[in-house]
């Protein structure tokens, strides 16, 4: 099993001094009491750790499909278990070793303070001297530049291929003894550096027989070795969510691109909406009231206010205090939170975008998603068209306009029959439940006008919606911050804009009559008291600002977590964010005192 191979010992033995032969030997030693209770893939990883300098042994990458590949018991994949933890004790161990051996011999400290003066990144590089002639060096120009290790080839005693890879760009380092400015050094540092090692490199440029650009170094500095065994594959999703920097090391040429998505479709909707005279503001994360959004929050304890506050489910409420004060147009990007499910579309910690604008409306509101969403797509992937994360052989076209179905009548379309007319009072509620008895439809307490309207509209219209479709003029009863509709007062001006099934925005005329924003907070009280503890709280402060007079406004919000899924092709909310919410694996979460 620890059979290194007789060509690559004696290649070892004119590079490797007695003490690391010694090292090697003792660590060999030790791992083998771990034989019996590890499997092949301690094989495959420790072939990366005990010399075997294969490609395949030390490539980072690997075919896992994020979408597809679920298989957690992989035999390529190394798991967190027992005989794994000994195994990366006793690789630590070794490596601490061979690094004093390295200080030792270099004269040079690992970890010293120092700035490092590179000249390129590797992307910089490549693009500067990927013109030169295959076979060339330009032994004129002298670069430096940095990175993590990839992979490392050992060719023979004098020649040695190592690749890094730095900001998703790769390079390889073609290290040959007779152009080592330090003869006597190079040994130490070849047979020192493992994958995950992050090095310098100051050399000149070159470009081998094959075509490959390279760098040909006088010298190879360790700046920050990796004292953890990294595996060849990593497609546990547990793992991967809750080890978030392993995840990248392995896999990023596959997940780093959604997060690339990310960050440019949050530029680009930052500076769509600042160039439309939108002022970017910061709103409170922790409050003592909760608003903006049907929706349970998460409570903390305040030591010095001595009382209870709560993380913010939406800005809302705070937002239209500043249109109230006179900022007509805002908007602020930032995190919410809500004590609920998570699931593959739900996280309790999830970025939104919020905007108001005074003197618009739905209809406005209509008109700027349909431009903003379609040009955001169209900058992230160069199309309005994208395939549908769940199923990639139907395309989402984001091509305006979008599709409009109108929420009552398209439910009563289906069922057949007129809904109650009064949709407000619970009076309605036992015609609703025997609504979704004869249609099937999946229905839970608490039994409230809003929930089972909700309920019929996740049965019957979201299916509908798969490509862009506004759904619009909700019931009053599920809309306690929209304006009634101009049209029919049992309606609100509100339209919630689903893509692939599932909700990317929400947004309505504004409600800016206090003595009916009043009202309605008390009727989702009376929700809170059946048992709805997602129904809004009364905000006195929020109705007393209104008194001083809220413009006709349009109010907007997008799920951006969700936008971002559809467009980077993921079917899993964690595969877009950095670091997902995970239930700790070994230890209870702190509790809060009073």
């Amino acid at each position: 099993m620890y059979n290194i191979g007789s060509r690559l010992l004696s290649i070892r033995s004119s590079l490797v001094s007695r003490s690391s032969i010694t090292t090697l030997n003792t660590f060999k030693s030790r791992l083998s009491s771990t034989t019996n209770n590890y499997n092949n893939n301690f094989t495959r990883c420790f072939t990366s750790v005990s010399g075997n300098f294969s490609p395949s042994s030390f490539s980072l990458s690997n075919n896992n499909n994020n979408n597809n590949n679920n298989n957690s018991n992989n035999n390529n994949e190394v798991e967190d278990d027992e005989s794994v933890e000994t195994y990366e004790e006793l690789y630590t161990e070794s490596r601490d070793e061979m690094i004093k051996n390295y200080e030792k011999i270099t004269g040079r400290t690992v970890y010293a303070a120092e700035e490092r003066q590179l000249t390129h990144t590797v992307a910089d590089f490549r693009k500067q001297f990927e013109s030169i002639a295959t076979g060339s060096k330009q032994t004129d120009i002298n670069v430096t530049v940095a990175g993590r290790i990839k992979s490392v080839r050992i060719s023979s005693s004098k020649l040695a291929f190592i690749d890094i890879i730095s900001d998703g760009h790769s390079l390889q380092i073609m290290a040959d003894l007779k152009q080592y400015e330090d003869p006597t050094k190079y040994s130490t540092t070849i047979t020192t550096i493992r994958k995950g090692d992050i090095i310098e490199i100051n050399g000149i440029p070159a470009k081998t027989k094959v075509g490959e650009l390279s760098i040909v170094p006088r010298e190879i500095v360790l700046l920050t070795p990796c004292l953890r065994p990294i595996p060849l594959r990593l497609m546990n999703k547990e793992v991967r969510y809750r080890k978030r920097h392993l995840d990248f090391l392995v896999n990023g040429s596959q997940i780093r691109n959604a997060f690339i998505i990310r960050s440019r479709m949050i530029s680009f909707l930052r500076n769509y909406l600042v160039e439309r005279g939108f002022l970017e503001v910061d709103t409170p994360i922790l409050s003592t009231n909760v608003g903006g959004a049907n929706a349970k929050p998460f409570q903390t304890y305040s030591n010095s206010l001595d009382l209870d506050m709560f993380l913010r489910i939406s800005p809302e409420l705070y937002l239209k205090q500043l249109v109230i004060s006179g900022f007509d147009k805002v908007f602020e990007i930032g995190k919410q939170f809500r004590n609920e499910g998570i699931d593959l579309t739900h996280n309790p910690e999830f970025t939104t975008c919020e905007l108001y604008q005074a003197y618009g409306d739905y209809n406005t509101m209509i008109r700027l998603t349909e431009d903003l969403l379609s040009k955001m797509v169209y900058d992230a992937v160069g199309s309005y068209k994208i395939p549908l994360p769940s199923n990639n052989d139907i395309t989402i076209d984001f091509t305006p306009p979008f599709n409009k179905i109108h929420f009552i009548p398209k439910i009563e379309e289906f069922i057949g029959k007129k809904l109650p007319s009064d949709l407000v009072s619970y009076d309605c509620i036992p015609e609703l439940i025997k609504i979704c008895k004869e249609n099937g439809v999946n229905y839970s307490a608490p039994f409230t006008p809003t929930r089972l309207l909700d309920s019929l509209a996740s049965h019957f219209l979201e299916p509908l919606c798969i490509q862009p479709t506004f759904i619009i003029d909700h019931p009053r009863a599920m809309s306690p911050l929209a304006k009634l509709h101009r049209d029919n007062p049992q309606f609100t001006e509100r339209f919630e804009l689903f893509v692939g099934g599932k909700e990317l925005v929400n947004a309505y005329s504004e409600l800016n009559d206090p003595v009916d924003q009043r009202s309605r907070f008390m009727a989702q009280s009376n929700d809170r008291q059946t048992g709805d503890d997602e129904a809004q709280i009364l905000d006195e402060g929020y109705c007393n600002a209104m008194e001083y007079g809220l413009p006709p406004t349009g109010g907007w919000g997008l799920g951006i977590d969700r936008l971002v899924m559809l467009v980077s092709n993921n079917v899993s909310i964690k595969d877009v964010i950095m670091f997902p919410t995970m239930k700790p694996q070994f230890e209870k979460s702190v509790k809060i005192e009073k």
